[in-house]
């Protein structure tokens, strides 16, 4: 079952791109792409991103472990956008 987020960012996702690769690198998660659009995955977890014109992030989920929830993900991957 799939499950998308829609978040809103208060910077250009080019701004911020390069921090989000980081910090998903340093927990576990390897994000393939752009400041475009682009995969993640880690932990079971599989996915894609997108980017669109009005500096929001689209993060779809494909895949995740059956006894990880939804607030789980959400939680961690909000993480990787913290300033």
């Amino acid at each position: 079952m799939a499950k998308s987020f829609h978040i809103k960012l208060r910077h250009s996702p080019e701004s911020i791109f390069a921090k989000v690769q980081l910090e998903a690198k340093n927990q576990g998660y390897v994000l393939n792409g752009d400041a475009v659009k682009g995969a993640i995955s880690g932990s079971g977890i599989r996915g894609s991103y997108k980017f669109n014109s009005h500096n929001e992030l689209i993060l779809t989920i494909l895949d995740k472990p059956m006894l990880l929830s939804w607030a789980t993900i959400e939680k961690t991957l909000m993480s990787f956008l913290a300033e």
